[in-house]
């Protein structure tokens, strides 16, 4: 049958000339569009190594002279970190609270990007681009607030952090771009061309900058005790991120009267806290822009595919109409309709998989020359069989479409009016 088949295609090339090359752009097309939107999806839906479900970015401030309550310097006897820590003591003891932390511009979606210079000893020293990665300079309840996990899976506790001034906790990325995939707790690493080596304490999951971005190596500077101090005073205690896990979910109304009802537990000395907001408000900001520009893709994704619908259906329903008379013929000559529909099908598909050989080089080509993102997601066999299979199994369900419709009323003619027709 199949012989037979593709005798006829041949016989006919003239009129399926330009069905094939029709196919051979619209799989081309299709293909790559399915491609990056399949990387689209899996991109956004992958773990982000973090989770900001009930949390809350305390905005802090510096009373100014002509404020209520304004300490002067002659009567201030604390200092910045000193009130800092009480501040956040306060906040942590309200029963709503489940966990409060600090941050210095690493808070998940606050466009925090501090950079710093690392070296392994006795690792790969020439993995990363210009020895640079993004270091979060954090307290050690970051991890419990944002429920951040180790490579294993397991939340790291800030019980993990006792009796430590400062340490060092490197990202999964990071431990495969250094030592390759070898276990890296316990070695070593270099900041900033110093000759100092700092024991990598613990190794977390892949952490992702925001939802559209594949997770690349960072590590965390984790501090308590002077090294902290010295961080506040550095930066200012009224510049860190000040953020605090709710033991569940609350409204913005409700969160202004929980700050209400905390009164003056929200100041100390002169530091204090003028307002809250959500850091999913924070990611809607930062991902606005990729929001819109994905909706424009995919609008545009979708009019192409209605387009290719249409077109491919309605290829195939008039060429199946077309050959009204041939069909009608072969049902005098004795074929049921059964025989008939499968001849057409077959047909269609076998033009179809004809054009294998050459959107598979087409294909190839693209992938030889990195056209397709493989920056977020690698191309492997896997996501080729997936993209590449999919694009011909829904060309294929269009084709059975466009053969089908008009199938079902040439299968109603009777004999005579099909002689009739040839």
């Amino acid at each position: 049958m199949i012989k037979h088949i593709l005798k006829i295609i041949w016989a006919q090339r003239k009129s399926n000339g330009w069905i094939y090359a029709e196919l051979l752009i619209v799989i081309s097309a299709l293909w790559f569009m399915i491609d990056k939107f399949y990387v689209d999806l899996h991109t956004y839906y992958s773990p982000l190594g973090y989770d900001i479900t009930n949390t809350w970015r305390f905005n802090l401030n510096n009373l100014n002279p002509q404020s209520p309550g304004y300490v002067s310097d002659s009567d201030y006897t604390s200092n910045q970190t000193a009130d800092f820590l009480q501040l956040m003591t306060q906040i942590r003891q309200n029963p709503m609270v489940e966990q409060v932390c600090a941050a210095y511009y690493s808070c998940p979606y606050s466009f925090g990007n501090s950079w710093s210079m690392v070296k392994p000893v006795e690792g790969d020293t020439t993995s990363l681009s210009q020895g640079m990665a993004q270091i979060r300079r954090v307290t050690p309840e970051y991890f419990e607030t944002f429920r951040v996990k180790d490579s294993q899976g397991n939340l790291i506790s800030s019980r993990l952090f006792d009796g430590k001034d400062e340490c060092t906790l490197i990202s999964r990325d990071m431990e495969k771009a250094f030592f390759h995939d070898q276990f890296a707790k316990g070695r070593k690493v270099r900041f900033n061309g110093s000759e100092e080596e700092v024991s990598i304490l613990a190794v977390t999951s892949a952490i992702r900058f925001d939802d559209y971005s594949k997770s690349e190596p960072c590590f965390f500077d984790v501090m308590s005790g002077t090294a902290f101090s010295e961080l506040v005073d550095y930066f200012g205690a009224a510049s860190a991120e000040l953020c605090v896990r709710m033991k569940r979910d609350l409204s913005q109304d409700e969160m202004y009267k929980l700050l209400e009802e905390m009164g003056n537990r929200l100041t100390v000395n002169n530091l204090s806290v003028y307002g809250v907001t959500p850091i999913s408000q924070f990611r809607d900001i930062q991902l606005s822009n990729h929001k819109e520009e994905s909706n424009k893709q995919m609008a545009l994704m979708v009019f192409l595919l209605i387009n290719v619908f249409f077109g491919i259906i309605g290829t195939f329903w008039l060429r199946t109409q077309y050959r009204q008379g041939e069909s009608g013929i072969r049902m005098a000559l004795g074929a049921n309709h059964f025989t008939l529909k499968q001849y057409l099908y077959s047909e269609g598909l076998c033009l179809l998989l004809l054009t294998l050989p050459f959107t598979i080089l087409f294909a190839v080509n693209m992938i030889y020359f990195n056209i397709p993102d493989v920056y977020r997601m690698p191309y492997t066999i896997g996501r080729f069989l997936l993209t590449f299979g999919g694009t011909y199994l829904l060309l294929a369900i269009m084709i059975v479409l466009g053969i089908l419709f008009p199938m079902r009323k040439i299968s109603k003619i009777e004999p005579a009016e099909a002689l009739h027709y040839e």
